[in-house]
């Protein structure tokens, strides 16, 4: 596997440019469809592990530490991408965005989603397979599951919800919209946490947040960073090896981890600022995700 993985870090280096101090292309839709497309192979990569039986521990022993130590932050980058550019087409276009979410957003991923279900409803009944009304709906809906991912689209969908409610409610006060995201997206992991969902429904949902947050002050931070560039980076790798180390190795709470995650984010954010991935691979690979 760690072969497969490093393929995948090679087309990344050959793609590696460096850019301008101040570059400001570092969120643009073909540089974050680069990175999404990174992350999506390791997304692609975390499945196989958990289906395929290896049997060179040497070979597989280094994914499985990369795997550990990465996480949940495979998906990060497209929360916090989605959170990005959703806020920045909100201030663009205004109230006639937020009217378009429950179907452009909302139904069309929902559609999307049970149509790849419907496909594999039918191979579960072809090989004998049989479901009650009450499983078909909520895997319909994201809750439950016939064998497939759906804690992810879960997430999604509940977090456009939450863009619908909160800008409807506070219309241009995009400052109180983004803080009610956050809000519910706190209720919306104690209410999942209590209902017995394992740690990876909810442990990366804050990163759609983080992204709206930094649609609103991206002038600011990308000013801060670039004046402290290299001791903005050196503290988030010290803090990020720290919060990494205390959360697998002393298994500290789910806010720690939310620190390590933040600091994820952060880095990967520094990182492009000052080098871009030139991919045509990895950009269409990246293009078409939620």
């Amino acid at each position: 596997m760690i072969l497969l993985f490093g393929v995948v870090l090679l087309f990344a280096i050959t793609g590696l440019k460096k850019t301008n101090d101040n570059q400001t292309d570092y969120m643009s839709v073909n540089m974050t469809n680069s990175i999404k497309g990174i992350f999506l192979c390791m997304v692609f990569f975390s499945h196989i592990w958990t289906y395929a039986d290896f049997v060179h521990p040497y070979l597989d022993a280094p994914y499985q530490l990369v795997r550990r130590v990465t996480g949940q932050c495979i998906v990060a980058m497209f929360l916090f991408y989605s959170g990005y550019g959703i806020m920045e087409s909100i201030k663009k276009k205004g109230k006639n965005y937020v009217r378009k979410i429950p179907v452009h957003r909302f139904l069309k991923v929902l559609l999307l989603f049970d149509s790849a279900l419907a496909f594999y409803f039918g191979y579960r009944y072809l090989t004998g397979s049989q479901f009650g009304v009450k499983k078909i709906i909520l895997t319909l809906v994201g809750w439950d599951s016939i064998g497939n991912s759906n804690w992810y689209i879960f997430c999604v969908l509940w977090l456009y919800i939450f863009t619908f409610i909160t800008f409807t409610v506070f219309g241009l006060n995009h400052r109180k919209a983004v803080f009610g995201i956050f809000v519910l997206s706190l209720l919306y992991m104690a209410i999942v946490c209590a209902l017995g969902k394992e740690y990876w429904w909810y442990d990366t949902i804050l990163c759609y947040f983080w992204g709206m947050l930094f649609s609103l002050y991206r002038g600011k931070a990308e000013h801060f960073i670039n004046e402290n560039f290299w001791s903005w980076l050196f503290f988030v790798l010290v803090f990020a090896t720290g919060f990494i180390s205390l959360h697998f190795y002393k298994n500290f709470s789910w806010v720690v981890y939310q620190l390590w995650v933040f600091c994820f984010l952060a880095f990967v954010i520094t990182f492009t600022m000052r080098y871009m991935i030139d991919s045509r691979f990895f950009e269409r690979g990246g293009g078409k995700s939620v």
